[in-house]
């Protein structure tokens, strides 16, 4: 009787298929990731000068402790009312914008300025150029001086810039600026969730960012956010609305500015 014949697998293919399987699991696997805002980092000034203590009322410290509990000044936050976070930063921004007097005493002033204001401080530090350059004989010291002086002229044209824009689109004469000093002190501990961690830097953020929103809405008829947004896509562009969204941003955020301190965490 005749041997029956097994037939062979053509397996030529299978190092294809796994591939193709391979590449069909990586285009469509999802990995968790945190979620939070994005935030560019100031860079570190090294300055000679010890600046002096920030007072308490330009500071909202929140503390994070290994339970997650949190504390936002004097207020006690259990872990599931995070979101109460957002109304508090709002508070401490806003309870001081207008008042000249009967302001809160343990809360950020504000300064107003005005396009005279911004006029004057320009032209002061124009003249003060001018007399530096004049000088007869200079040194180290007056390069120094005039490098200074240079950056002032830029900053106050700036802030007259803004000014020009907000008068322009506010009808105001006064343009409202918190307390240089005035940020959100963030604290937490090596044993701190991280997650909880991300979770009050996004509540800080979205809190500002709400602001800016109101704010860039009132004034331009568009948030912040969209702004933003469109400066992101098209920032290779050099288009005329880009560039007045770009000024239009700028505004809304020396109104409203994110000054987020992270301390190193605590043993």
């Amino acid at each position: 009787m005749a041997k029956r014949v097994v037939p062979e697998i053509n397996a030529g293919s299978m190092a294809d298929i796994a591939f193709l399987l391979l590449i069909f699991f990586l285009v469509t696997t999802t990995m968790d990731k945190d979620t939070a805002y994005l935030r560019k980092i100031p860079k570190k000034v090294e300055s000679e000068i010890t600046p002096p203590p920030v007072e308490e009322k330009n500071i909202y410290k929140i503390v994070i402790n290994s339970k997650q509990v949190i504390q936002a000044r004097d207020s006690i936050i259990k872990p599931e009312d995070i979101s109460t976070l957002n109304s508090r930063i709002k508070h401490f921004y806003t309870i001081n914008r207008g008042k000249k007097a009967d302001r809160e005493l343990n809360y950020p002033y504000y300064a107003y300025g005005t396009k005279e204001l911004y006029s004057t401080n320009l032209q002061n530090q124009q003249n003060r150029l001018d007399a530096l350059e004049n000088q007869e004989q200079t040194d180290g010291n007056t390069e120094k001086l005039i490098e200074q002086t240079l950056a002032a002229i830029e900053k106050w044209q700036e802030k007259l810039d803004m000014m020009n824009l907000y008068t322009e689109f506010s009808g105001k004469k006064e343009m409202p600026e918190i307390a240089f000093e005035a940020h959100v002190r963030l604290e937490s501990f090596v044993d701190t969730d991280y997650s909880a961690y991300v979770a009050v830097q996004s509540e800080v953020q979205r809190a500002v960012t709400e602001l800016r929103d109101e704010e860039a809405e009132s004034l331009f008829g568009t948030t912040w956010t969209t702004m933003n947004r469109y400066i992101i896509q098209n920032e290779l562009e050099d288009t005329p609305e880009l560039r007045q969204y770009k000024k239009h941003t700028e505004l809304i955020e020396t109104l409203y500015p994110l000054r987020l301190i992270e301390v190193k965490p605590k043993r």
